[in-house]
């Protein structure tokens, strides 16, 4: 018998293929062992030696599934967190961007009054100057007429009437201001 005929013997019997082969190391195949020669070298290590081993890997099968639930539950935490980051996030991102969009919509409410209080202002500032013209124009009529006033007062002075002097005298105070 072979090496690969005992392991499948022995696999045939319940035995995993790593212990098959553990147990199957000692002997040597190049003599060609018949099954009774393969059964006293695994005798040794069959009975409680392999249910210890079986035990041992069902014990850490168990535990390798302990660990891969813990893990698929820490999996799902955190994709229920990633969840729940990318939902805060989405809300927080449309939040913004409706606080944005009232802004901008205030930015051009502002923008056209601050056109139209430029446009008041232009037209203030016209006025404005067209005023200071004016009021230039009338004083230098103002001031025509005050001259006017004098000379013609000063030729009425000329003459002999004291109470019409009096009475000029103090219409020219008068208009003086």
């Amino acid at each position: 018998m072979n090496k690969s005929q005992a392991i499948k013997l022995l696999e045939n019997e319940g035995w995993t293929k790593a212990d098959a082969m553990r147990a199957l190391e000692v002997i040597d195949f190049q003599i060609n062992p018949d099954e009774i020669t393969i059964r006293r070298a695994i005798s040794r290590f069959a009975g409680t030696e392999l249910i210890n081993r079986q035990r041992l890997q069902a014990a850490q099968k168990g535990m390798v599934t302990k660990k891969n639930k813990e893990i698929e539950r820490t999996h799902q935490e955190y994709t229920a967190k990633i969840n729940q980051l990318n939902q805060s996030y989405q809300q927080e991102q449309e939040k913004y961007t409706y606080e944005v969009q009232n802004l901008l919509d205030t930015n051009k409410v502002l923008e056209t009054k601050l056109k139209n209080a430029n446009i008041q202002n232009s037209e203030l500032v016209q006025a404005n100057k067209q005023l200071q013209n004016d009021n230039k124009v009338l004083k230098n009529l103002i001031d025509e007429i005050k001259l006017k006033l004098a000379i013609n007062t000063k030729q009425l002075l000329q003459y002999e009437d004291s109470e019409i002097r009096k009475a000029l005298i103090h219409m020219f105070k008068s208009t003086l201001g």
